[in-house]
């Protein structure tokens, strides 16, 4: 999925090089609009509706401040400042910027700022999917990539993969899912009446264990899948508990 952007500068030479910079290094926004001044810069942002709003302070007489306070709906919006103006900050911070970069705009600093609002995006798709769906009895879990929001069946996971700062999900017909958030976050979220963490890279499902071999160590045996998980030492008690097992 494309993150729309709009570019809302009066002069030039910084609507090219912010243009310029978009194009070459972010493949995965598209400028869908460009502005000159407050009004301009209103009827862009209610025609294309765009994720992230790049816009320098003085707009010719007014100023990007005078935007927001006429914008309809602003608070749906994410505004990140691009200035030579150093004495604007706290008055962003008040309208709800979500970055301000001084310029000379390097490729450095707008990366650092892109990158950290697609962070803050990523984070807020999954508090909104797992807010949603957060209710008693439900049996549903959304997971939030950068491209995309995927909905899984907490019942048809078979078992949950760490990989750094990603997550695997293998699922029951044998695909897997990937989310952008570490395994820490999900055994908290899942439900532990059904996932327990056997080892510091899996959790399991434990309606689809049909083993635990304790042959050259502890490893559990799933059902749907061949494949043989550790469990790691630290854990072995807990997993005893948990099948109300003697040793």
């Amino acid at each position: 999925m494309l993150l729309k952007l709009v570019i809302i500068e009066d002069d030039e030479c910084s609507q090219i090089i912010l243009e310029n910079l978009l194009k070459t290094y972010f493949m995965d926004i598209a400028l869908v609009g460009k502005a000159r001044n407050v009004a301009e810069g209103i009827k862009l942002i209610h025609s294309t509706a765009p994720d992230l709003i790049l816009a320098d302070v003085p707009l010719g007489g007014e100023t990007i401040f005078d935007l927001i306070k006429n914008l309809k709906n602003k608070e749906e919006y994410n505004f990140m400042i691009t200035t030579a103006h150093e004495n604007f900050a706290l008055e962003a911070i008040s309208h709800g910027v979500i970055d301000y970069i001084l310029k000379p705009i390097t490729l450095e600093n707008l990366t650092l700022a892109i990158n950290k609002f697609k962070r803050r995006l990523i984070a807020a798709q999954e508090r909104e999917q797992l807010n949603a769906f957060d209710t008693s009895g439900n049996r549903l879990l959304g997971i939030a990539a950068v491209d995309k929001i995927e909905v899984l069946d907490i019942d048809a996971i078979v078992y949950i993969q760490a990989d750094g700062r990603y997550t695997h999900f293998h699922l029951i017909d044998g695909t897997k899912k990937t989310a952008s958030k570490n395994l820490g976050e999900y055994e908290k979220i899942l439900p532990i009446q059904n996932f327990v963490r056997v080892h510091h890279s899996y959790m399991v499902n434990m309606n689809y264990v049909k083993s635990i071999q304790k042959t050259d160590g502890y490893f559990v045996q799933l059902f749907k899948s061949d494949k043989v998980i550790p469990i790691a030492k630290r854990k072995q008690e807990a997993l005893i508990k948990f099948l109300k097992l003697k040793t």
